[in-house]
């Protein structure tokens, strides 16, 4: 091959990386605002498809692809996911590509691409599965929670530890005050009162000796609220398991998954 033909190559293939990033940053910055009071994100480009998410006036999303018919846009959702929109529903906008060269912070970015909206804002119900630590012994908890607002839930919870010695099962119910609804880190703190069983299994001592008892919990935690609808939990709680001849002090140390719809 000539020199001047590898000259003509090389100017061709660079001109195809610079087209390329040209059109790549192009993508990242269509968006498009929500102009209908409110608009139903589908699964797909069409209303037969389950509908995923509703954006309300004045809302902007990332406009990722648009469908070969009709006139759907395919976008990206607070929480990282993808739906399609109804053009109708929504107004392109022109961005000021010199700015969106500059981009946000690096630390603006990182939370973009980690958090996800906080799930306390919108849902009204919740589901957590609880597993760590109670009085040394490991433990799991369900707690089911009813979002009464924001900043507040009913929460239920049943569960067992699993030691050595006693098998303890524990049920109850209180409330979790949540301190920063808006964060998708959330502090939050808690109560709860119930019931203790335990079970024993063999003649040894053991932290919660058998029979029935009465418990109150309070304590506190963070949720978490990540990308593709994954939610994060960590308790940390002192227990009072008692009745009229014995009283008992423990403490919880867990991690959790949590789900709210």
């Amino acid at each position: 091959m000539s020199r001047t033909a590898c000259r003509v190559l090389t100017c061709a293939s660079l001109l195809v990386v610079v087209l390329a990033s040209i059109e790549a940053r192009a993508d990242d910055t269509a968006l498009v605002r929500v102009v209908s009071e409110e608009a139903q994100i589908h699964t797909g480009p069409g209303f037969g498809f389950r509908v995923v998410y509703r954006a309300h006036m004045g809302e902007v999303l990332p406009a990722i692809g648009r469908a070969s018919h009709d006139h759907w846009f395919r976008v990206e959702l607070p929480d990282g996911t993808y739906g399609w929109i109804l053009g109708d529903e929504v107004f392109p906008l022109d961005v000021d590509l010199a700015a969106a060269h500059q981009g946000p912070s690096v630390w603006k970015r990182m939370g973009n691409a980690i958090f996800s909206p906080s799930p306390l804002l919108e849902e009204n119900l919740g589901f957590t599965f609880s597993a760590g630590l109670l009085g040394g012994d490991g433990m799991f908890l369900f707690r089911p929670a009813w979002l009464l607002a924001p900043h507040v839930s009913l929460e239920g919870m049943v569960g067992e530890t699993v030691g050595n010695q006693v098998d303890v099962i524990y049920t109850g119910g209180g409330f979790n005050a949540f301190l920063f609804a808006a964060s998708p880190v959330t502090p939050f703190v808690g109560a709860a009162v119930g019931g203790a069983f335990g079970r024993k299994k063999a003649d040894q001592f053991a932290t919660v000796q058998a029979g029935r008892y009465s418990m109150v919990n309070v304590g506190g935690g963070l949720i978490v609220a990540l990308k593709k609808r994954l939610t994060l939990r960590g308790d940390v709680r002192h227990y009072v398991i008692f009745d009229a001849n014995h009283t008992q002090r423990i403490q919880e140390y867990s991690g959790a998954l949590a789900v709210y719809f």
